[in-house]
């Protein structure tokens, strides 16, 4: 059958001749389960289920590794599009700024980022191993934020 059956049912048990089994020989104590027939019922099951599901299921996986393969930065920019088009925007100014900002944001992530962390790690290392000093002079933070305080006080009482 192709296609998808949405008018279906559970199978009706009471029309197919039920086997029986006994589960103790000595008593005869009779068991109508028959577990043939539950294992095809339940793969027919399972298969309408996926029949009816798969082009659902595609869909959903096509936009999910369209999300896995394509950078994020397209991804955003054709919801930016989207968005500012529906608003009624001038497209060429806003495509223009988010193409600025794109290329500022990438810089400061995927350039600026693996030279300014060993940078930072190289001054703090040399600062505490080489000169000897703590990574962070209390004394001199505090004696900061009392000016800072003094011009704020200064500000407020004007």
């Amino acid at each position: 059958q192709q296609g998808c059956n949405w008018n279906w049912s559970w199978p009706n048990y009471d029309q197919q001749p039920r086997r029986t089994y006994y589960n103790n020989q000595r008593t005869g104590q009779q068991c109508n389960f028959d577990l043939p027939r539950f294992f095809r019922n339940l793969g027919e099951t399972v298969t309408r289920v996926f029949r009816c599901t798969t082009k659902i299921s595609s869909l959903f996986f096509l936009i999910f590794m369209f999300q896995l393969l394509v950078p994020s930065f397209l991804v955003k920019m054709v919801v930016f599009a989207a968005l500012a088009s529906v608003v009624g925007l001038h497209m060429p100014t806003l495509l223009a700024g988010a193409i600025m900002y794109t290329g500022v944001n990438m810089f400061v992530h995927v350039m600026l980022q693996p030279v300014i962390l060993p940078a930072l790690l190289f001054l703090a290392v040399h600062k505490t191993v080489v000169r000897g000093e703590p990574l962070v002079d209390r004394n001199f933070w505090l004696t900061r934020l009392e000016d800072l305080k003094r011009v704020v006080a200064d500000i407020r009482a004007m």
